[in-house]
């Protein structure tokens, strides 16, 4: 039985949130049995709540379901959300869970992690299935099975953008990709799209991944981004923009965010897609707190107006459309 909700959003963001434990400004990792100083310690929210906070800084309703459990963390984060805006109605309270935590160690370049969690005893979405709701974009991490709620929100209309994740088991097996028609945009990095389809080549492995699902787009860290529209045949790939970042955690959450956030644009290319895609990364990476508290679109204004790189004329027009 499908119970009603009075839900109806932009954005609906699905999936589990960390408790990140974030070092930054570290010259390189440590090796093992190194210790090297962090000239910064930050303490936010991170997965699928990362991407909740980037969409409801560029101006975007947004809704977030995650599980909480009844620890303090849980509560917090709550009552952080709800500050910002965005809607927790539909995250669901596990007694005797308690919320994952990450520890990130990151440099300019990249970041390395290690997480504690215990899955959620009823699952992450399952109590979906049971709630009616309308949103125009839906983001779900694809490591939970696909339920039948996706398929209901994609019949009504909603666009649903998927993250997979790093295979922690190392075999990269098809089974663990997506399986046909499971969403409508897929965003993974390119260590996980060359692994994969087994390419060496991440335009290749872009290729071969849109026999599941039609646009893929990967992640190139300070290489930049790429994508494939099976649909439309469009192909692009696009540098980075030169940020100084003072670490890099949460940049593939803020891509995927920040593409959902680009497909609301009228008129705009697959490669100005992802030039501002690229853009949004690169003004969030270059501020001290990084995805925590993201830029808001007046500040995104600002800095495409000051900046002389030649693409940023045309993505400061489409900025000022929606600001």
């Amino acid at each position: 039985m499908t119970e009603a909700s009075s839900l109806d959003t932009e954005v609906l963001a699905v999936g589990v949130t960390y408790r990140d434990l974030i070092m930054t400004g570290l010259p390189v990792l440590p090796a093992l049995g190194e210790e090297r100083h962090a000239t910064g310690l930050h303490e936010t929210w991170g997965g699928i709540s990362n991407m909740a906070r980037v969409c409801r800084a560029l101006g975007m309703g947004t809704a977030l379901s995650t599980p909480l459990g009844d620890d303090t963390a849980s509560a917090q984060l709550a009552d952080d959300m709800r500050a910002l805006g965005i809607d927790m109605s539909l995250s669901r309270v596990h007694p005797g869970w308690r919320l994952p935590t990450t520890v990130a160690l990151s440099t300019a370049d990249d970041r390395a992690m290690a997480t504690f969690e215990t899955p959620p005893p009823d699952g992450v979405t399952a109590h979906l299935d049971d709630l009616a709701f309308r949103a125009g974009s839906v983001i779900v991490d694809m490591r939970d099975p696909v339920l039948p709620w996706i398929d209901r929100a994609r019949a009504a209309g909603s666009t649903v953008y998927a993250s997979r994740g790093f295979d922690t088991t190392g075999e990269w097996s098809s089974e663990a990709l997506l399986s046909r028609g499971a969403c409508d945009v897929w965003m993974l990095n390119e260590l996980e799209a060359m692994a994969f389809t087994g390419e060496d080549d991440a335009l290749l492995a872009a290729r071969r991944l849109t026999a599941k699902v039609p646009l893929v787009v990967v992640t190139r860290g300070a290489a930049g981004l790429l994508a494939v529209d099976a649909a439309s045949g469009e192909e692009a790939e696009v540098p980075a923009f030169a940020v100084r970042a003072t670490g890099t955690t949460g940049a593939g959450d803020s891509a995927l965010a920040s593409f959902v956030f680009a497909n609301t644009l009228p008129d705009l290319s697959l490669t100005r897609r992802l030039d501002l895609v690229a853009f949004i990364v690169a003004a969030i990476l270059g501020r001290p707190s990084g995805a925590a508290e993201p830029p808001g679109l007046d500040d995104l204004l600002a800095l495409a107006l000051a900046s002389d790189d030649p693409r940023l004329p045309r993505l400061a027009a489409a900025l000022r459309g929606r600001a």
